[in-house]
């Protein structure tokens, strides 16, 4: 994602999410740390490093995103206006196929505290709590595909 268009827009859908949805199990100085990183220039500098995928609505318009890197999946963050649409469980399986296609058979992500039962509704599998002074507490889950 070279596109500062693109970049903003993902930045906005996140920061969204982090303010309203996260802000309810995390503390202030751990928000503003993920804020930090979804800058525009960083997730532009992240894709460098990482695939992203987005998904658009039939305006095309960005409502949410999601990242891949190995076997390890990244940040999925969808529009708050556009959650129950099933967008979130779609880029899921985008991923899932890429990481398959790739050769893995098993991949693994940090969920947030509040996206735990949405990877569950996905086929994961809970696992260790990680606790990360800037991130704040994480559940590794993992699938096997």
């Amino acid at each position: 994602m070279e596109n500062l268009k693109d970049a903003k827009a993902v930045s906005k859908i996140v920061i969204r999410c982090l303010k309203e949805i996260n802000s309810q199990y995390y503390p202030p100085n751990v928000i503003n740390s993920m804020i930090e990183n979804y800058t525009p220039k960083n997730i532009i500098k992240s894709a460098k490093e990482q695939l992203v995928l987005v998904a658009e609505n039939i305006a095309e318009e960005i409502v949410g995103m999601a990242t891949f890197s190995n076997d390890i999946f990244g940040s999925v963050f969808v529009n708050p206006d556009y959650h129950g649409q099933k967008i979130g469980a779609k880029l899921m399986k985008a991923l899932e196929k890429l990481a398959k296609k790739q050769g893995s058979s098993t991949v693994t992500l940090n969920s947030s505290i509040n996206a735990v039962n949405f990877y569950i509704k996905q086929g994961y599998t809970k696992g260790k709590e990680i606790q990360d002074g800037k991130f704040g507490k994480s559940i590794q889950m993992t699938k096997t595909l």
